[in-house]
């Protein structure tokens, strides 16, 4: 922990280890990368060696060996057709019909805008069928080769296909996972063949319960590598599923807590990161006092919260000592979190009734993003960011999970409580005020 980023998995590219059919290609050639955050980058093919390719991106200055079934080739000599704005449907992976519009088309490539949905992807022309005067285009698509797409509710997904949701579904059931890490889920499988589901599936109960297999899934999701995963894997293997579940999760009274005065802002963005990536919770979990005060500078903590906090203008300062300096919310969050998530988290202050604001971040939490709240204490200038992970609805009315950096803590409290200026159970005495928070656009 102490020679690793535990934040790292934001910039590791996922590398298939998975068997696939080999294609012809050559150096030179240009080709188009789909990532799991949604976008479709481009690159030239630089080396080769047995069935991998060593590509140069060309948005920015980075090689990646991926395998064939990780990009398309680039037509040069092929027509884009005119069909910004058509609407268009397709299969997800669990089988529903989806529908959507055409916002840009890069050669083969085809930007959608989902309906009923915050969220943007590329798809081949094989994944969608255009509607045409309120009727499905009767052409049938079907795949060439063993790089394409494959067509979500095709017979060569079968009972791989079945099973690999059948994880998700688990921690999904739990409340471990969210609309937006199911369509990270659809967006990370689009590519895959047959052969390559069965590859997934077999990699996966390499781990010994259901638990341990959701959430080597959903770190893969996520941005680790298989390599990353594995070894992940193991770790998780030598322990029981109540203890997997203890410390891969930090929805719980075990969570982060900042160790200097102006930190709760990139503390609440490493929770955040914890809560999406099962694997950097588990890093963090392993970490001695990452739940506790430590005041202790050359904890693993410590040094990355203080590495954060300096990155984006902040002055770290030990608890108690008010001469540091604290910074916003916006570019960390939106840096790590949101170029993971495919969003663009920003500041709105809240001049509306509470209930109002409340309804907007149910919404928020419903499409499986968590919503980050920067409270005032009264009598004081103090600020503090909290975030809101998950709500629950009961007789009395909503509960919100709430994040407390200062303390580490997760727990609910009530709308109706944080209406009077409180967020008892937590900070208990203080009368607090809602003064900012952080939806997407």
């Amino acid at each position: 922990m102490t020679k690793k980023t535990p934040y790292r998995f934001f910039y590791c590219t996922i590398s298939l280890l998975l068997c696939t059919d080999s294609f012809s290609q050559s150096i030179g050639d240009r080709v188009s990368i789909p990532s799991v955050d949604g976008k479709n980058y481009t690159g030239v093919v630089k080396n080769i060696t047995k069935n991998m390719y060593q590509i140069k991106y060309d948005e920015f200055d980075a090689l990646r060996w991926l395998t064939a079934n990780q990009f398309n080739l680039i037509n040069e000599d092929s027509e884009e057709i005119n069909v910004i704005e058509e609407s268009v449907s397709f299969t997800g992976t669990d089988g529903k019909t989806y529908t959507g519009i055409i916002k840009e088309v890069q050669r083969n490539k085809y930007r959608i805008k989902y309906d009923g949905y915050d969220f943007e992807s590329w798809l081949d022309r094989e994944q969608f069928t255009i509607e045409l005067n309120n009727s499905i285009a009767t052409n049938t698509y079907t795949t060439n080769n063993s790089n394409q797409a494959v067509v979500a509710n095709s017979n060569t997904e079968n009972n791989a296909a079945g099973a690999l949701k059948n994880i998700y579904n688990f921690g999904g059931n739990k409340g471990w996972g969210s609309s937006r890490i199911e369509l990270k889920y659809a967006e990370f499988t689009k590519t895959f063949s047959d052969k390559d589901l069965k590859a997934l599936l077999t990699f996966l109960q390499k781990a010994t319960t259901s638990s341990a297999q959701f959430f080597a899934l959903k770190s893969l999701l996520t941005g680790d590598s298989y390599e990353t995963v594995e070894d992940f894997i193991t770790q998780l293997n030598q322990h029981d599923e109540t203890y997997q579940q203890e410390n891969c999760l930090v929805t719980n009274m075990r969570s982060i807590i900042q160790q200097w005065q102006f930190s709760c802002s990139v503390t609440v963005v490493q929770t955040y990161l914890a809560d999406l990536c099962p694997r950097y919770a588990w890093e963090v979990k392993k970490v001695a006092n990452f739940d506790k005060i430590a005041n202790d500078p050359s904890s693993p903590m410590a040094i990355q919260q203080k590495q954060l906090l300096e990155k984006y203008g902040g002055v770290a300062t030990a608890r108690g000592d008010v001469s540091g300096t604290p910074i916003g919310i916006n570019n960390p969050l939106n840096e790590l979190v949101g170029a993971l998530l495919g969003v663009t988290f920003y500041a709105q202050e809240v001049i509306e009734p509470l209930p109002v604001v409340f309804g907007k971040i149910r919404d928020q939490l419903d499409k499986g993003i968590n919503t980050a709240l920067l409270i005032g204490f009264s009598g004081t200038t103090a600020r503090h960011f909290i975030l809101a992970m998950r709500y629950q609805k009961t007789n009395s009315g909503y509960q919100y999970l709430i994040y407390d950096p200062w303390d580490g803590k997760c727990d609910y409290v009530s709308e109706t409580s944080i209406e009077q200026g409180s967020l008892h159970p937590m900070l208990a005495g203080s009368t607090i005020s809602l003064d900012y928070y952080y939806p997407v656009n």
